[in-house]
Parts: structure tokens; sequence; C-alpha cells
């Protein structure tokens, strides 16, 4: 146990920084039924515990940018629902959703932190700035057992670089600064609590939270327009620029990842064209089976 402890150092403050901001929230929302807005400031405990975990280094970079941008969108959706209760236009829906969507993904967020140093930083890939795989299937499990408990909207997205070369695959001098150029454009385009994954070769996953399917196209869109206008060159003629396509699915419940990113991969075989998006209804593994049946 001590051996465990000891690889937390820098992240033991981690309750503390969940146990102010349950209370700072609660008493925004309470403020709302009790008929005075909350003029509550946000725990400055958060920005403590980080200047802490940087000075230490028990936190990449890349993970405190994230979980920064995270934080502070909240405290501009909890403005702005203050703002919106003090103009008594009631209820201030739209408003509360935001908030909520921010602190839920928030306080996610730092638990995911807390679990990635108990497996030795492995969260982020150093090379893409992305989530690592190695951490991808319990992400993934986390996001479908919170929409099976809660009801949230969840989407995945593979996403597929066109025309990729079978001399280009495992070459990490052709393939990293491509990989890198639409990593970049992914961490620009998708929210700040959404999730990639670089599976290698030509493929991206994407976790897509409180997302259904319209709002994972509109965010593959966004992505595509990024990637086009990125001029991204061809690793073999810097003339020909790279292009991306894309399916989605909305996971239901006993879906395993694997079987996903295989069907999702089958739906890409043969889409080379610029852009491209996908999107379907993924069927369970016992839909999938029954309707096999049906057309036998």
């Amino acid at each position: 146990m001590a051996l465990e402890y000891k690889s937390q150092i820098g992240l033991e403050a981690i309750m503390p920084v969940l146990d102010e901001h349950v209370v700072w929230y609660g008493k925004i929302v309470r403020s709302y039924f009790e008929g005075e807005a909350s003029g509550e400031a946000a725990p400055q405990v958060f920005e403590d515990w980080l200047k802490k975990a940087k000075a230490e280094k028990s936190i990449q970079d890349v993970t405190a940018e994230r979980i920064t941008r995270i934080h502070d969108e909240m405290l501009v959706a909890s403005q702005d629902f203050v703002r919106k209760f003090k103009t008594q236009e009631t209820p201030p829906l739209k408003e509360y959703n935001e908030l909520s969507r921010y602190y839920e993904e928030f306080i996610q967020a730092m638990r995911q932190i807390e679990l990635d140093q108990a497996i030795e930083n492995s969260g982020y890939d150093e090379r893409t700035g992305l989530r690592s795989i190695k951490v991808m299937e319990s992400d993934i499990e986390r996001e479908l057992e919170r929409r099976s408990r809660r009801g949230n909207p969840f989407s995945l997205a593979l996403l597929k670089i066109n025309n990729f070369k079978d001399e280009w695959r495992d070459n990490k001098e052709l393939c990293t600064p491509m990989v890198r150029r639409i990593s970049g454009y992914m961490k620009e385009s998708l929210r700040s609590f959404d999730d990639a994954y670089y599976l290698g070769n030509e493929y991206f996953l994407l976790s897509l939270k409180h997302a259904d399917l319209m709002g994972a196209q509109a965010a593959l869109s966004r992505l595509n327009q990024s990637v086009t206008g990125g001029h991204i060159p061809n690793p073999d003629d810097p003339l020909v620029e790279i292009s991306v396509s894309s399916v989605i699915c909305e996971p239901t419940k006993g879906d395993k990842l694997q079987d996903l990113v295989d069907h999702m991969k089958k739906d890409l075989m043969g889409i080379d064209e610029k852009g491209t998006v996908l999107q379907y209804n993924e069927m369970s593994p016992l839909q999938r089976y029954l309707h096999t049946m049906k057309d036998k």
C-alpha cells in the first residue's frame, strides 16, 4: 500500500478538489430554487492543486491543458447560468444543462487523472497528444456504463485517412507528421471533454460524449473542414493533399468495443472520397444476430 500511495504524490489533494467543487456546484443550483442568484466564487483549491502537480511533474502537460480548459469552460457556463437567472427568465434550462454537462465532465476528468496516474501516467500518448490506447477500452466501457445508468447520449466515430498506402503502415517516419497534424485538428475541433485515440496506421477513434448522432455528425463535419483546410501533404507527393472519411455509431448497452470498431471499419471499406461522413445506429450483438438469421 505504501508504494501505491507514493505513486500518487502530487495527486493526494484530488479529493478536496472534488469535494469543494461538489459544494460549489450545489450552492449555484440551489440558489435558483431559493430565489437569489449565487455570487459564490469558484474554489481556489483547483488552481492550487494544479500548480503543485505541475511543480512536482506528476501531471502531463497535455493533461494539465485539457483539465484547465474543462474547468474554465465550466466557470463560463456557471456565469451564464447565474446571469440568465438574474434576468428572472425561468427556467434557464439551456444554461443549466450546459453547466451540468461541464461540471460532470470536470469531476469525471479529475477522477480519470487519478486513474491514469495509478497506471504510470499512460493516460495520453506523447506522440499525438490524444488519449492512449492503453486506457481506451476502460474509457469507453465507463462511458457506456454512464449512458446505461443516466441515459446520456454517447457516440463513437471511426475516422480513416483516405488512400492510405501499404508502404506507409508502421512507417513512423512517413506517418508521424501527418498523424500529428490530424491529431492537432482533432484537439481543436472537438470539445474539451471529448476523447480521441490513434489506433495506428490510417485509423482514429473518437469518443463524443453527450452527443447523439446529429451532434456527432456536426463534430465530424467540423473536423473534416479543418483537415481539408489544413492542406496536409501526402507523404509521397506534397502536391497531393490528405483527406479523411468517417463513420458514426451510437452504441447500445452490451456492445463490445472491438465489435463496434470492426463493424465501422467494414462500413468504411472502399470509401476514399474527400470528407465522407457516414452515420448509422449501431445494432447490439443480439440485434445483428437476429438480423442475420432473418436474411437466411
